[in-house]
């Protein structure tokens, strides 16, 4: 009776045992794996284009889909969690509609309980903006709609702002602003001496290229270089963009940049030619030209004036 009373004990105690188990695993069952299948998939913070790009996934990598949203899904890659684009990734299983957290966020929102955006200015698009909207709306200066389009009513909010906290009232939400509104300034503008610190962006790193004039950003990849940095693209929809910023049609002309990497911005030139060497599948076909100061070309080896001229009107731009 003993015997027969002590295996019942253990038979329950392993029932219990494994139905805690499953209870334990089964969040991780309903979760829903996704396989890139594009060449180059960057991940983004947010689900825009113009957002922070986190990683450059290759094809083949698996990812966690943790819910879709729009033409984007949310997924876990190692220690990142941001969006990729949906018809870039072949997913197993089934994904969870995300929810439509602006209106939530506006109210929930304060100035202290978000990072502060990337400085920007009337015409601007993207998620900086959607930060800044929330944030005037939380300090109760702003009562549009959460956008992300830096229109009449978001500059109008950001005057407001500035006349209040005695602020220069020029509607552009730069490092002053961006101080007061969020207890935190923009990455300060710096100049980048090319020779003696070719590696400070080493070969193979993801950069996030902004032009100053339209304010249009997009991600791009060092691929070599020496005399200056050559770049890439990282993506079909960041050749997209560049094509876009010079208006439609590849050319040599020199554009006044910035160039964020590893929390440090630096004023920079590019031109949109492509031309060698490709290495990405992006539908560039080449890779473009990065100045910074004092950087030569490859085939004068010389210092390019109409590079550095556009490279000391970048030094004049804030993120």
């Amino acid at each position: 009776m003993k015997h027969t009373a002590r295996h019942g004990s253990l038979r329950r105690l392993t029932a219990g045992a494994l139905a805690a188990a499953v209870l334990l695993l089964a969040p991780l069952a309903l979760a829903a794996e996704g396989t890139v299948n594009t060449k180059s998939l960057v991940l983004r913070k947010e689900a825009d284009k113009d957002s922070r790009a986190l990683q450059t996934l290759d094809k083949g990598d698996r990812l966690n889909v943790l819910s879709e949203t729009g033409s984007w899904y949310k997924v876990s890659y190692g220690r990142y969690t941001g969006y990729v684009m949906k018809k870039y990734v072949k997913v197993s299983g089934s994904v969870e509609k995300e929810e439509k957290q602006e209106d939530k966020k506006a109210a929930d929102s304060s100035s202290a309980g978000e990072n502060a955006p990337s400085a920007c200015r009337p015409g601007d698009k993207g998620s900086d903006v959607r930060k800044l909207q929330r944030a005037l709306k939380a300090a109760g200066m702003y009562s549009g709609k959460i956008d992300g389009v830096y229109g009449k009513g978001t500059t109008a909010a950001v005057k407001a702002y500035q006349k209040k906290h005695g602020l220069t009232q020029d509607g552009v939400a730069g490092r002053a602003t961006l101080k007061a509104l969020f207890g935190e300034a923009a990455p300060e503008t710096e100049k980048l001496a090319w020779f003696g610190s070719e590696d400070v962006i080493p070969k193979g790193a993801t950069v996030t290229i902004k032009d100053c004039r339209t304010g249009k950003t997009f991600t791009a990849v060092r691929w070599s270089g020496s005399n200056h940095m050559d770049t890439e693209p990282a993506s079909r929809a960041d050749t997209a963009t560049l094509k876009e910023i010079y208006g439609g049609s590849w050319s040599w002309r020199r554009r006044p940049i910035l160039v964020k990497y590893n929390g440090h911005v630096y004023a920079a030139s590019m031109n949109g030619m492509p031309h060698g060497t490709s290495t990405i599948d992006n539908g560039f076909d080449g890779h473009f030209c990065i100045h910074f100061t004092g950087s030569k070309t490859h085939g004068t080896d010389r210092v390019d004036e109409d590079h550095q001229s556009a490279v000391a009107a970048a030094m004049k731009y804030e993120w």
